[in-house]
């Protein structure tokens, strides 16, 4: 009589950990669905986008012997595809640091008149720092050639900024 009752409880909590694992499946893609649709209106979509054609042209550029129609659809593609890679890579990050309410908060700052504006700028925003980052690097990287220099020590690489 044990046996058969230990195989019900078995059996029981079985089907509890099925259908929670099931429902926290749900929620996951609940989950995903929404930073998929926060990369839509923070304009993250199209920054990958561009990037994607940026690369292609870049590549087009490069290899003269390749047909445009080879291009057109390897762009279609990447397109496609690269971004779902992109965001099925992303989403765990998301996930790990921000909870669903914070992404639902997130959306809902995006799709105000200010998160609008705001996501409209972020492309020239962010290409404006890297170039700022890039001359403070080099800057620093100076200074940090000419204070090795100042103190008398050899530098064996070549080490300029």
């Amino acid at each position: 009589m044990k046996t058969i009752g230990s195989k019900i409880l078995l059996v029981i909590l079985l089907f509890a950990a099925c259908n929670s694992f099931a429902n926290n499946n749900e929620l996951n893609d609940e989950y995903a669905k929404d930073v998929k649709h926060l990369f839509e209106v923070n304009g993250s979509a199209n920054s990958f986008k561009q990037s994607i054609k940026t690369m292609i042209q870049h590549f087009k550029s490069q290899e003269s012997d390749v047909p445009s129609s080879y291009w057109e659809k390897a762009e279609q593609e990447f397109l496609k595809t690269s971004f779902e890679d992109l965001y099925n890579m992303i989403v765990p990050i998301y996930r790990k640091n921000l909870s669903h309410d914070d992404v639902k908060a997130m959306i809902a700052f995006f799709e105000s008149d200010a998160g609008k504006r705001i996501a409209h700028k972020i492309p020239n925003i962010t290409a404006e720092s890297m170039q700022a980052g890039m001359i403070w690097g080099q800057e620093i990287g100076k200074k940090i050639h000419e204070d090795i220099q100042s103190k008398g020590y050899k530098i064996r690489l070549p080490f300029m900024p």
